[in-house]
């Protein structure tokens, strides 16, 4: 005579059918390399496997999202940050006990991928929680540093453009004032206000115009 398993015996059960998972991804980070990840798919297709061998499914049963703006130091968007909250039952098939579990996740992107992104995160991660997957290393900190060298590398190279445009600033605020009296005051405010040599070079042009403007 068989006996019929609960719930938790079958979420014991898909723990024990699964004892490691091994990364299977490689995310880059652009100049500073690259660091192993686990992919949705795999988690999924190897969860899935056991969940209904033993009788599970998980369903979203609510979610809540929002959204935010990233935007750089010169205040240019560079695209949106979506975070998903969200709700899921897993249920047993034979008994229809079932629990509730909670998972969120993150997800960027420039255009409306942000929320399907930020949906797959939190699936995943729901999976290895819940049946307490290990995967290794935590990809997170190495994540984490690998996007900061990446972050101060990109600064250093947009400080190099900017300060190309030094001369150039100087050569548009002769042909205004005459002279380059009072540039250095001028220029050391802006910087001091958090204005970049660009949107300063795009100001000065804009005078430029206005005054062949006024000529006319």
């Amino acid at each position: 005579m068989s006996v019929t398993k609960n719930l938790y015996q079958k979420i014991s059960a898909v723990m024990k059918d699964i004892q490691y998972l091994q990364k299977d991804d490689n995310v880059s980070t652009g100049k500073s390399g690259s660091y192993k990840a686990m992919s949705e798919e795999k988690v999924t297709q190897t969860v899935r496997e056991s969940l209904i061998e033993h009788g599970l499914i998980i369903l979203p049963v609510a979610q809540a999202h929002s959204r935010s703006e990233l935007i750089d130091r010169d205040g240019v968007l560079k695209g949106y940050l979506s975070t998903v909250d969200t709700q899921y039952k897993i249920v047993d098939i034979d008994t229809g006990q079932f629990e509730l579990l909670a998972s969120s996740g993150t997800g960027a992107d420039t255009q409306d991928k942000g929320v399907g992104k930020a949906m797959t995160y939190s699936y995943k991660y729901l999976l290895l929680r819940t049946f307490a997957i290990p995967t290794g290393d935590d990809p997170d900190k190495v994540s984490s540093a690998a996007l900061d060298e990446q972050h101060e590398a990109s600064k250093r190279k947009a400080a190099e453009e900017d300060a190309k445009l030094l001369p150039e600033l100087k050569a548009k605020w002769q042909t205004l004032a005459g002279n380059l009296d009072g540039f250095d005051d001028w220029h050391g405010k802006q910087h001091k206000a958090g204005i970049t040599n660009q949107i300063m070079n795009q100001m000065l042009t804009k005078k430029m115009m206005d005054k062949k403007k006024e000529a006319v």
